[in-house]
């Protein structure tokens, strides 16, 4: 795992700073990200916040001392099948809500770069907990593309949040 160190702690990094302007975005408008009326704030917020945890994860894990490959497989497929499963509900609301102001083409779209961002990491994940293969590369892959669709979807929530009055 080692000539992956500098990788997994730049991407670890850049998911850490910017998780923490997440909360600030959020706390610019509170009422509009998560007031009674922000269903569609609330789902952008609960997308780029779970994409942005699963990316620290697989960094921290990944950059553990001594950790088996097969172990951060192992780990890693646990809590990526538990995220992935909980962002297929959330798309499944998020579809069955009909929200008004987007159609369901919108939240597919919006929806479709994470669930290849965790396809891909539980692909790799399984792959490396079966000890076929250190798929890093795959992690590394997985990674980028959670963590762009993060920042694709926060700023979204930014721009909703500048388009929307003040509560």
């Amino acid at each position: 795992m080692q000539p992956w160190g500098q990788f997994y702690t730049a991407i670890g990094t850049a998911a850490a700073a910017l998780l923490g302007l997440l909360f600030v975005v959020v706390s610019i408008n509170v009422s509009v990200t998560l007031g009674p009326e922000a269903v569609v704030s609330k789902r952008l917020l609960e997308q780029a916040f779970q994409n942005y945890l699963a990316v620290m994860l697989v960094a921290f894990l990944a950059l553990f001392p001594g950790m088996s490959t097969v172990t951060f497989g192992l780990v890693t497929l646990l809590a990526t099948a538990t995220w992935s499963a909980w962002g297929v509900i959330r798309f499944c609301q998020t579809l069955v809500l009909h929200v008004k102001q987007r159609s369901w083409r919108y939240s597919l779209r919006r929806h479709i770069s994470s669930g290849v961002g965790f396809g891909i990491l539980l692909f790799a994940a399984f792959r490396m907990a079966l000890g076929w293969d250190d798929s890093f590369n795959l992690f590394a892959a997985a990674t980028l593309v959670l963590l762009f669709s993060a920042t694709a979807v926060s700023w979204e929530l930014l721009k909703r949040i500048a388009g929307e009055p003040s509560g």
